[in-house]
């Protein structure tokens, strides 16, 4: 039996390093928000808090399953519902995000334009993925997806932006700074990756620079 090429292994191991880093952020910082144990500090915002982690947790898990049912096509019956839990939970967890950045109840508050800009993003992006399947351009459908996905995995990055100081010189306003670089270089990498293709030298480009003056 042919082996097969290594290019059709990079999605499934994609998707696992998708996981492995998602599950231990979600449970540290998701879980206690989702069963209370951490909500005290956000008392005066708790309910919309707690739709956003609930959605949050959706858009990684519902996505997670969506995005490798449609990659292996297996239980390819159950892929319509994933998605559309996906999009009205998560999209649900996303408009909470909005209404905290209108909110902004902690300090820098200037993280919160970079919060909700990412929450507006994913907003629009999954109705992208919606219109295309409803259209049944089931080819930008895909494309939409993944990159619906990589933002919702960017979750990751913003938490993570709470943790570091890369840009000490911009003291409070540093982790502001740093969840904008951690949700717009992945998304700017998928989207690399998603056109790079269609950039390549073939046909199309030969024929592009036969009409070049």
């Amino acid at each position: 039996m042919a082996s097969r090429p290594l290019k059709d292994y990079v999605p499934a191991l994609l998707l696992a390093a998708a996981i492995v880093t998602w599950v231990p952020v979600a449970w540290i910082y998701a879980a206690p928000i989702v069963g209370l144990s951490g909500i005290a500090p956000h008392s005066a915002h708790a309910p919309i808090l707690l739709v956003h982690a609930v959605g949050g947790l959706a858009m990684l898990g519902l996505g997670t399953a969506a995005i490798y049912i449609g990659w292996t096509r297996k239980y390819f019956k159950g892929h319509r519902w994933f998605g559309y839990g996906y999009l009205v939970v998560g999209g649900t967890g996303a408009m909470a995000a909005l209404a905290l950045s209108v909110i902004a109840p902690h300090e820098p508050r200037s993280l919160y334009v970079a919060t909700g800009t990412l929450a507006a993003a994913w907003l629009g992006v999954a109705a992208m993925a919606w219109r295309a399947a409803k259209n049944r351009r089931f080819d930008s459908h895909r494309e939409w997806m993944i990159r619906s996905y990589v933002l919702s995995w960017t979750f990751v990055g913003c938490r993570m932006a709470n943790l570091l100081t890369l840009f000490p010189t911009l003291r409070l306003e540093a982790v502001t700074a740093q969840i904008w670089m951690f949700w717009i270089v992945p998304y700017l990498l998928c989207e690399f990756a998603l056109q790079w293709g269609r950039g390549a030298a073939g046909p199309a480009g030969a024929r592009d620079r036969a009409l070049a003056p």
